[in-house]
């Protein structure tokens, strides 16, 4: 399965659907508490670790959504399958998907590029679904790193989709503001136009994880 078909199949569609409109759903909320907590030290607390939970959640939903085609794969063995050889796997990538969320802000110089984060989450996402995969179909020796080549686009895609995403969301943001007398639509634009243009750059990386899949006999 090509990188366009991937991103045109209808599972794709359906997982971006359902990530937009949680956000509409989650976010609109947690705002809302984020007002009526009125010490700052709460206020710190919820942004810090509330909103990191729910942002890993809404990224697990659609990396779990998109499988198999975001390997580029028609077929694989069901979700369910690779999720019950363990009781706490899924709790396994919610955890680390929120560590990185948490963590990522903090670390020196890469912590600043903002284009990298929901990528790197992504990525991280992909790399345990591939593990769990890998070792399902019993896939002893593999790469987690792409070729130098696709790494360079996946990095420049970073950056291009994350500008686009970043003015997009203001225009349509000041709208929607306009439009419904309220403030606060360009956040949820943003979460929602990012994910849909960074969507192609988790695919890369998928792919370039499923081809190994793909050479099996």
């Amino acid at each position: 399965m090509s990188l366009f078909q991937s991103l045109t199949e209808t599972q794709t569609l359906f997982a971006l659907i359902c990530y937009c409109l949680s956000i509409l759903i989650a976010l609109p909320l947690f705002e809302t508490i984020h007002e009526k907590i009125e010490q700052g030290s709460m206020q710190y607390i919820w942004n810090k670790i509330g909103m990191p939970i729910v942002r890993a959640l809404l990224l697990m939903l659609f990396i779990l959504l998109a499988y198999p085609v975001s390997f580029g794969l028609e077929r694989a063995p069901a979700l369910s399958e690779l999720m019950n050889v363990e009781s706490e796997r899924m709790n396994i990538m919610f955890n680390l998907l929120f560590l990185i969320t948490f963590i990522y802000p903090i670390v020196p110089i890469i912590g600043k590029a903002d284009a990298l984060m929901i990528p790197l989450q992504g990525m991280i996402a992909l790399i345990i679904l591939f593990y769990w995969l890998a070792e399902k179909v019993a896939l002893k020796e593999y790469s987690l790193l792409p070729d130098p080549g696709t790494g360079s686009i996946i990095i420049v895609l970073c950056a291009l989709t994350y500008f686009f995403a970043k003015h997009i969301s203001i225009f349509l943001g000041q709208w929607l503001d306009n439009t419904f007398h309220r403030e606060g639509y360009q956040v949820l634009v943003f979460h929602a136009v990012i994910m849909i243009m960074q969507t192609p750059v988790i695919y890369l990386y998928g792919h370039a994880l499923g081809k190994q899949l793909n050479i099996m006999p």
